[in-house]
């Protein structure tokens, strides 16, 4: 498995979430990784054989030490 591209702080690099809206409760189902060599992983938080209804994308800005909402 690839090693996740990390910061001085150590933590992965998250640019992207995936959720899953359903009457406006929201779901965080995937969150994708760059790795240290550029590539991209996708994290599945729920199994994708349940993916129905509306998803989101949220595009997540770098910004040091900005907390996950």
């Amino acid at each position: 498995m690839e090693e996740v591209a990390r910061s001085s702080s150590k933590s992965p690099t998250i640019d992207r979430r995936l959720w899953r809206i359903d009457r406006g409760d929201r779901e965080l189902v995937a969150e994708r990784h760059r790795t240290v060599n550029g590539r991209f992983r996708t994290v599945w938080l729920v199994p994708e054989e349940t993916l129905r209804g509306v998803l989101w994308v949220e595009v997540v800005e770098e910004t040091p030490g900005d907390p996950s909402p």
